[in-house]
């Protein structure tokens, strides 16, 4: 889908993701490695997938700690 704004300064093409349940599919359709010619966009997304998943990994490893300490 494309939007475009009313506003000049910001009449660009935006593509929004055309399935509105595609945030509740458990298969992945987006790449997770960054390849020439992408955009910043896709790069920024794939970016933020692996600082995320590093994220819930220290959590997990805090998580063991507190429980292994709290014993």
């Amino acid at each position: 889908m494309n939007m475009t704004f009313f506003n000049p300064e910001e009449n660009q093409n935006c593509v929004s993701e055309s399935d509105v349940l595609s945030a509740f599919k458990q298969n992945r359709e987006k790449p997770n490695q960054i390849q020439q010619g992408m955009s910043p966009l896709e790069i920024a997304d794939i970016v933020s997938d692996h600082l995320m998943l590093v994220i819930k990994q220290q959590f997990e490893v805090a998580k063991r700690e507190y429980l292994s300490h709290s014993r």
